[in-house]
């Protein structure tokens, strides 16, 4: 995962998908963690999404300010 400029909880949110990630090539080299896998992986989604939502509401704002200015 690359750097990326932003808030906090953007920091926040690619340390943890990069945390779900490790977790993630681990467990696929263990017998019988498909479950575990599975609902790592929703986990995972649904962080991408909340992250998505905050760059989206981050681009919105500093778009108002540009006009604002």
């Amino acid at each position: 995962m690359q750097y990326e400029p932003g808030t906090i909880d953007c920091h926040v949110f690619l340390e943890c998908k990069e945390q779900i990630e490790k977790m993630l090539l681990r467990l696929y080299k263990v017998d019988n963690t498909e479950h575990i896998c599975d609902q790592l992986q929703s986990i995972y989604q649904q962080i991408e999404g909340m992250h998505e939502l905050k760059k989206v509401k981050r681009k919105k704002i500093l778009s108002n300010q540009e006009l604002i200015k």
